[in-house]
């Protein structure tokens, strides 16, 4: 892979970094990027440096890509560093035996590269340039790049004005989605330029970043992933990673306790949950005590079922407010979510109906229902509350 810098520019410190360490060989350069994870803190794109140590709690996962191409998943807990799964210094004997059982998984690459993650065309499956949202854009070269409608509408008219005082205005027809780089615009890696709004009252920082790399202008979706953090093209590196994550890892979610997976509780003491899914997804949640079956989200409070995934939510919490007591549950009790990648609200019970318990005909639907899903992707979690 080449990343082409300008004589005059010097590279981020940490593209710096990366560079020196490709030179030094693949066995020192094999970062780890973060593809899909239930781990609360982990983001997609996040970059593992090499010998880095990461921290997988019991009943968490992650998927990661390492520079050299390999993808892997690994299963909590973990605690280490991930070089020597990387494949860049030799381990004598079996994998499995860096974790004494079956902590991760080797992904093949192969069913994501049929994934087109960006669907953009003629870009080299780069996500089009947004002009009103800031920070470093990636081009391929050779190619001349897309721009997408701005999410902002006040950059529809945008003003592109370059370093050397030269001023390009993008307009956007009624009708138009993307289209490509005005030719008056630079279009050179390293360029810097200011987008503003068409009244000059608003502006963003470019910075036009050009990446070689024939496995990812063949479209290896992990390659390409790879050059796009490497390069700083952190949002079209996102959209590739997910796309990848939706291929490669299923649907899962983590469930635990402020006290861990195996809490135990004195009455009244206050109970709080932690979950996180590794893609937006529906989340539903019941607890059960003695007898009762008590669905607790999504509520009126919660503004719907769907939660966004690699983003760690709290019960209680914003999206769940009112709180949960060891002294409400009788006894011992367990708390059930399951996720879903599609809205099963309107076969489950009603936000309105949450804290309350559900009679024996509600229970009986609800079960019906899971066990007649088709088509629809569900993972399942639960932790057990003891109360002494």
């Amino acid at each position: 892979m080449l990343i082409r810098y300008p004589r005059t520019q010097r590279p981020p410190g940490w593209l710096v970094l990366a560079v020196s360490l490709c030179a030094a060989g693949t066995a020192a350069a094999d970062q780890a990027i973060v593809v899909s994870a239930t781990v609360p803190g982990f983001t997609v794109g996040q970059v593992v440096e090499d010998g880095a140590p990461v921290h997988l709690p019991e009943g968490t996962n992650a998927l990661f890509l390492f520079a050299s191409g390999r993808t892997i998943t690994v299963k909590g807990p973990y605690d280490g560093p991930l070089d020597r799964l990387s494949g860049g210094t030799p381990v004598q004997g079996r994998l499995s035996g860096l974790f004494g059982g079956d902590r991760f998984a080797q992904n093949d690459l192969g069913a994501a590269r049929s994934v087109d993650p960006a669907q953009s065309g003629p870009s080299g499956g780069l996500a089009p340039i947004d002009l009103s949202l800031p920070g470093t854009w990636c081009a391929a070269a050779g190619q001349v790049p897309e721009l997408r409608r701005p999410a902002d509408p006040a950059f529809e008219r945008a003003i592109l004005h370059a370093a050397d005082g030269e001023e390009t205005v993008v307009s956007w027809p009624d009708d138009a989605a993307v289209q490509p780089w005005p030719e008056q615009a630079p279009l050179a890696d390293g360029a810097r330029m200011l987008a503003m709004s068409g009244d000059r009252t608003r502006s963003n920082a470019l910075v036009l970043r050009l990446i070689e790399d024939r496995e990812a202008a063949a479209g290896d979706p992990g390659a390409l992933a790879v050059a796009l953090v490497r390069a700083g093209c952190n949002r079209q590196a996102e959209h590739v990673l997910t796309a990848m994550g939706e291929a490669l890892a299923p649907l899962d979610l983590y469930l635990s306790s402020d006290r861990g997976l195996y809490p135990t509780y004195r009455p009244g003491d206050q109970i709080r949950l932690v979950l996180q899914t590794n893609r937006d997804a529906h989340l539903y949640c019941y607890l059960r005590r003695r007898n009762d079956l008590i669905p607790i989200f999504p509520s009126y409070q919660s503004d719907g079922s769907l939660v966004e995934g690699h983003t760690p939510m709290t019960f209680p919490g914003d999206r769940m407010p009112l709180p949960l007591s060891a002294s409400e549950l009788g006894g011992d009790g367990e708390i059930r979510c399951f996720a879903a990648d599609q809205d099963l609200s309107p076969s489950l019970p009603t936000e309105a109906q949450a804290f309350r318990p559900m009679d024996g005909d509600a229970v009986e639907r609800l079960e019906d229902t899971l066990d007649g899903l088709k088509r629809t992707r569900l993972v399942v979690a639960q932790i057990v509350l003891r109360v002494e």
